[in-house]
């Protein structure tokens, strides 16, 4: 798995400063979630992984136009990077992780994402950006944006936001349903 993590990465243009950066904030190590999907150790890094995979399979398949080759890889292996910063573990009962939610400073996570990524050097362009944020599709509708922020984004970068709601749901329901480690 590292070395599809390191692949990924790479593809994504992320430097060594940066790769140092993320694992300062824990992205190797956090969970993907508190208690379903992935929640174990290394579960954020995986999930990005599946997501990433997903997300390059239909960027070819629905000939998604990003605006540069490495934008999959990017938008994939960061579009939960606010989960480094939303999860601290508390302990762990029968070796399995307990994880405490603290709620980040950006509104929505996937604004707080791309806001990160901002932080740690990531420079990210308009669709990627839009796309992160709006990853969680009609699920973020009255949690982390409206109707209309989420009809202004279909309208402006359709194609990037679709497809990577698209990957984030298939590889958190589907691939990884019932995987809690």
């Amino acid at each position: 798995m590292i070395v599809v993590i390191e692949e990924y990465l790479s593809k994504a243009g992320i430097d060594q400063w940066q790769w140092m950066r993320l694992n300062e904030l824990g992205y190797f190590g956090q969970p993907a979630s508190k208690g379903h999907h992935l929640s174990g150790y290394g579960g954020l890094a995986k999930h990005s992984v599946n997501v990433t995979e997903r997300l390059v399979e239909l960027t070819k398949a629905l000939n998604v136009r990003w605006p540069r080759e490495e934008s999959p890889y990017l938008v994939g292996m960061l579009h939960d990077l606010v989960k480094c910063r939303c999860y601290r573990l508390k302990g762990e009962t029968d070796g399995k992780p307990e994880w405490e939610y603290i709620q980040p400073v950006y509104p929505g996570h996937g604004a707080c994402s791309a806001a990160i990524a901002s932080e740690i050097g990531i420079k990210l362009e308009r669709e990627e950006i839009v796309a992160i944020t709006y990853h969680m599709g009609m699920y973020g509708v009255g949690k982390e944006y409206t109707d209309k922020e989420f009809d202004n984004a279909l309208r402006w970068h359709g194609q990037q936001v679709i497809a990577t709601c698209c990957a984030d749901w298939y590889a958190a329901r589907v691939e990884e349903e019932g995987e809690a480690k």
